[in-house]
This record gives structure tokens, C-alpha cells and sequence, in this order.
């Protein structure tokens, strides 16, 4: 049965039947206001008066000059903060980083993850196999003819205190530095 119906009939019964269902609301809730409307009765345009509470009669509070009326009083910042001025608020300036050459970002890029992966697997090795510090030095040997410009580096500090937390015994800068040559 549905199927002897087309789409722009479906629409104009749908549109027919809102009108209706308005009609309906509008003239049931507002019957009133159309009436008047209808008979040219306008009601005059004031704004109702505010309802007077027990409390106005009775008793008359004094504002302060200056503060807000507030029953609970003035707000409180939390512990730590404070409020600042625009002109006492601003930004440090930007420091310039000091300029790379392409062969010392080619350095931190590549040498130094690389070098951390050969540590690694060192470190693996000497865990596994029980190894020494004469077997670290060996294999470390290894690891400074492989990456020679690492030697004399900022880079150079930074993997050193990460050789010594790694390793399982102690050793020196002086031990270290001289891996290095």
C-alpha cells in the first residue's frame, strides 16, 4: 500500500499535517494572546515590578565604598597564585642558539643514536656472557675506531656518564678519555 505513494506526496502530507499540529498548540496554550490581538488590545509595555522580600522591610545594609554587595564576602585567590597586571606580565626574550655546522647536527642525528645502540648491545654482551672490564675495553675498542669524530666532543661527557651508569663495575673518567684515543 505504502508503495502507491511518491516521495513529493509523502512531503506535501507531512507539511499539511505540522501545519495542522501547530494550528492545534498555537490555539490551545495562546488563545488568549490571539484574542486580544484579534479585538486590537495591546497590553502596555512595562516591565513587571520586582517582588519585595521580608528581609528589605526590616532591616538596611550599609555597602562599604568600593566593595560589591556580597554576603559571603570577597573571594580568595588559592594558596600560591595572585593576580597580575597587564603591564606586569611578559615573555623572556628569545636567546639565539648558537649556529650548527651540517656536520655537527649529521654528529647529533646520526653518530650519537648509533653509537648508543653499539653500547647497548656492548652492555648486553657483558651481561650475558659474564664479561669484565678488560672484555668492555676490548669491545669498546672497537666502537672508538668505528666513530672517530666523537673524539673531543660536548657528546663525548654525555656518553661517558652514560657508559658509567650502565656498567656493571666501576670505572674512571681518566679509564674512559683514554677509550676514547
Amino acid at each position: 500500500m505504502l508503495k502507491h505513494f511518491t516521495w513529493p506526496q509523502f512531503f506535501i502530507a507531512v507539511v499539511i499535517l505540522t501545519l495542522i499540529w501547530y494550528a492545534g498548540v498555537i490555539l490551545l496554550f495562546y488563545r488568549r494572546q490571539i484574542t486580544d490581538l484579534l479585538k486590537g488590545k495591546r497590553k502596555p509595555s512595562i516591565s513587571p515590578e520586582p517582588m519585595q522580600h521580608h528581609w528589605e522591610e526590616d532591616e538596611e545594609y550599609e555597602t562599604i565604598a568600593g566593595e560589591e554587595d556580597n554576603l559571603v564576602g570577597k573571594p580568595a585567590l588559592p594558596e600560591g597564585m595572585s593576580e597580575l597586571s597587564m603591564a606586569q606580565f611578559g615573555f623572556a626574550p628569545k636567546i639565539a642558539a648558537p649556529a650548527m655546522d651540517d656536520e655537527d647536527k649529521d654528529t647529533q642525528l646520526g653518530l650519537i643514536p648509533d653509537v648508543i645502540e653499539e653500547l647497548k648491545s656492548i652492555f648486553h654482551i657483558l651481561e650475558t656472557e659474564g664479561g669484565g672490564k678488560t672484555d668492555f675495553i676490548s669491545l669498546f675498542g672497537l666502537v672508538s675506531t668505528k666513530y672517530p669524530k666523537i673524539r673531543n666532543t660536548p657528546n663525548q661527557q654525555a656518553l661517558n656518564d652514560y657508559i658509567r651508569e650502565n656498567l656493571p663495575f666501576g670505572i674512571s673518567n681518566e679509564e674512559l678519555n683514554n677509550l676514547w684515543i
